[in-house]
Order: C-alpha cells, then structure tokens, then sequence
C-alpha cells in the first residue's frame, strides 16, 4: 500500500531528521549497549540480562513495552532448561547489574521483548526483529581476540556471543533511539521485536503463537556477517534458507546383567547405534541439497548393565520443505527399522522448525534503490545463499500469509573466526550501517516509493 499523502487535513507531516545524523548520534552508546551485552551473554531461554536491556532501554524512551506470557506461548516453549538453571541465569543476571523491574516478567524462561511506538499520523505497522541469545560455547580469551583485548569477553563460562546476536540487538536499540528521537515523524506504528532462541529454533514459533507479528504490515529482519565479510557490502536477493526439523529420540529397552543374563535384556544403546549409522547413510536428493545430523547422544548407567535407555538429538535439513520432508520421512523410517531390530520402543519427539523462506520481490527492488541513496553501501550483491535455517523465516512466512511484506537482509562485516568460532567477533561499524539501512527503508516505506 502506498502510505504517501495519508496525512489528515491540517496536519503536516514531518520528514524524519536525517537517519546518517540521528544514528550517527547514538553510535558510540550503540557499540557500548554491544559490549555489555557480549560481557553478559545467555542462550535460549535464558537471554535474562539482554531482556531487561533492552526492556528498559525502550521504556525509557517511551515505548509500549510488552514482556513475559504476553509475548510468549508457554507450549511452544521447546526444550526449557531446568527449573535449577533457569534460577541461576536469573540470578546471574540481577548479580550482573538488570534491573529486577524488567527482568521479573521474563522469569521462569519467558524471555525477549517487545517495543510498540505509535504515531499521531495514519500508517502501516512496520516491524523491526533482532534476536538476542548467545551460543554455549568457550570464548577465546587470547589477547589476540579483541573482547578479550578490550576488556567485553564474556564472564559466563561457556556462553558467548559467537554469532553476532549482541550487534543484532544493539542494532535494534540504536533504530529504535532514532525513531524515539523522532516520533513526531512516525506514521502508523513501528514494533520492536527482540526475539529469544533463535539458536535451538523455537523462539520465533512461541511469539508467532501469541499473535506477535498478525498486525504487522511489513516486517524487516537481517544478519551479519556469514557470506558477506566486508563493510558495505549488502544482499537482499538471499537463497537457500534451509527449512529445518529437529527432534528428540529417546529408545526404551529392558536392562539387565551384562554378563548373568544378557538375553533378558534389550539393548536401546546398540538400537541408537544401528540408528544413527543409518541416518548418516540417507541418500541425500538429487533435486537439492539435503543435510542430516545426530548432535547430541546419551545412553547407558554402568560397566555391567545392558542400557534400556538411548536419547539422541536429531536434525534434518533442505533447501524446500519438501526436501526436508523426504529426510524427515526417511529418517523415521530408519529409527523405526533400529527400534523393531532390538525390540526396543521409541519416542520421536519434535523440537524445532523452520521454513524455507523468500523475501517479497517488490521488497527486494525497494531496498536495491534506498541502497543506491546510501553512502555507507559499497557493494549490493545480485544474490547470496544464506546456507543454514533461521527462524525468522518462520515470522516471514506468518506475515506474507497475512498480506504483508517481507525482507531479510545480510549486512557486511569482517569476521573473526568464523561464526560459532570462541574468537569470532565483528568490527562494530556494521551496527551503524544496519541502523541507518532499516532508517532509510522506514522513510521509503512511507513514501510509497
């Protein structure tokens, strides 16, 4: 829809104040809001300390704030830590300096925020996403590798930031200053969604479920880094998210003297065995790429006992939907084959998703044009292969099934390491260049153009 002229009669509206000097104003807090997040990473379900950040950062400045059951759906809540756990991340993060205000909605797990700021003009709902979770992972503490150089490592052993969601945020925070500085200009209403887990690929489906994203116009998501590793390139045109499913398998066997009496037993770690040797042996499609993997296996007690229990995690891949339907397809008619080969029952248990995904066209030509205004673009790719699963594109998905437009974007940067490397790491420029993009395609959405 073209929002150009929607003013109402006596009312002007105002043009936004240049995006290169607004952002530019806040740049240095923006790569200070980074550190502090990247000093204090938590993965999915977690993310206690970015959420309240970030909370009160958008209530400071005026923003509807939305936080906890109201933004998440508890049954999609997939694969929640412990109770034991949970209490611990909470506490790290009031002992690391959160604001208890902000931070006591998300207990128990109901992490990621939501920021609503509404105009005095007619307009479409534009939607902004950034995710928020860290990786479990060791970061590097080489001096060498500059958070660790500078002094922003992060100080929870076997979390960190490996794959670029601290910028992510601090790009949404340093957006959403700009249009908070600028509200008068707003047209319609802008929505900040600050989404947990998007490393175990459920934290999009439990804010899907709660309408989040229903009311959204337009939605605008991005990343850095991953194929694009200098500064100012940009891609729009981006091909092969991989439409993913993942599940927990758990054999049940019968236990039993490994040496008294092995033939009462029913052995679930050999039927896992013969499972997962199998699974690798899928024949991938010939019509695209097909990808599978056991990421994770668990079985046995003791020396002397026969295991009645195997638990694996599982994950299949394609480049459609219905390549990774064939894997999945395939891959159930090989656990089922290992369960009935040692009389064992079996449990396949879902626990995430996401879908192949393609930006709207018309989307794809308005941000080639805005980046042609933007001196901070250097190189607009004709295309380029996201290569992995994202669950952003499952909120893609929910908006175009509804009407709306869609655009997921890679931005540029140098990368240390390599993403989920312990030294990956981004020059911080690239949280200035997103900022004033997704500023820039704001002001050509209302101008229709």
């Amino acid at each position: 829809m073209n929002w150009a002229g929607t003013a109402a009669s006596g009312e002007e509206c105002q043009v936004l104040t240049s995006f290169t000097d607004s952002i530019n104003t806040n740049f240095a807090e923006a790569t200070q809001w980074r550190r502090a997040l990247h000093r204090c990473p938590q993965p999915a379900w977690l993310e206690f300390y970015a959420t309240a950040l970030v909370a009160e950062k958008l209530s400071e400045w005026g923003y509807e704030v939305q936080q906890g059951r109201d933004i998440i759906d508890a049954e999609k809540q997939l694969l929640p830590p412990s109770p034991e756990i949970l209490e611990q991340e909470y506490q790290r993060a009031l002992k690391a300096g959160a604001n208890e205000r902000f931070l006591s909605p998300a207990r128990g797990g109901f992490t990621g925020v939501v920021g609503v700021l509404k105009g005095k003009l007619p307009g479409p709902t534009v939607g902004f996403r950034f995710d928020i979770d860290s990786n479990e992972v060791m970061e590097s503490t080489d001096s060498s590798h500059l958070p660790a150089k500078e002094g922003f490592a992060s100080r929870n052993p076997g979390y960190a930031h490996m794959c670029g969601h601290d910028a992510h945020a601090a790009i949404g925070l340093l957006l959403a200053k700009h249009f908070a500085d600028n509200r008068e200009a707003i047209r319609g209403t802008v929505k900040f969604i600050f989404q947990p887990n998007e490393e175990n690929l459920s934290g999009a489906a439990a804010m899907i479920a709660k309408g989040v994203v229903d009311d959204l116009d337009y939605l605008l998501g991005g990343h850095v880094g991953l194929a694009l590793k200098e500064l100012g390139q940009i891609a729009f045109n981006v091909r092969d998210f991989m439409a993913l499913s993942r599940f927990e398998v758990t054999f049940t066997g019968r236990p039993t003297h490994a040496a008294v009496r092995p033939d009462q037993g029913k052995n679930a770690l050999l039927g896992s065995c013969a499972a997962i040797s199998n699974l690798y042996a899928i024949a991938r499609h010939g019509l695209g790429a097909t990808r599978i993997n056991v990421g994770f296996h668990q079985a046995g007690t003791a020396w002397n006992v026969i295991p009645d229990t195997a638990y694996l995690r599982l994950e299949t891949r394609g480049v459609s939907n219905e390549l990774n339907g064939y894997m999945v397809e395939k891959a159930r008619e090989v656990i089922a084959g290992a369960a009935k080969m040692y009389d064992l029952s079996v449990e396949m248990k879902p626990a995430a998703v996401a879908a192949v995904a393609e930006n709207s066209p018309d989307m794809i030509a308005l941000a080639e044009k805005t980046a042609k205004t933007m001196p901070s673009v250097r190189q607009v790719l004709p295309e380029c292969g996201f290569n992995a699963s994202e669950d952003v594109t499952l909120m893609v998905e929910r908006v175009q099934q509804r009407g709306g437009k869609a655009l997921v974007t890679l931005f540029g940067t140098p990368v240390s390491g390599g993403h989920h490397n312990s030294t990956f790491d981004i020059d911080e420029t690239v949280i200035k260049n997103a900022a004033e993009f997704f500023a820039a395609m704001y002001e050509k959405i209302l101008d229709g153009k």
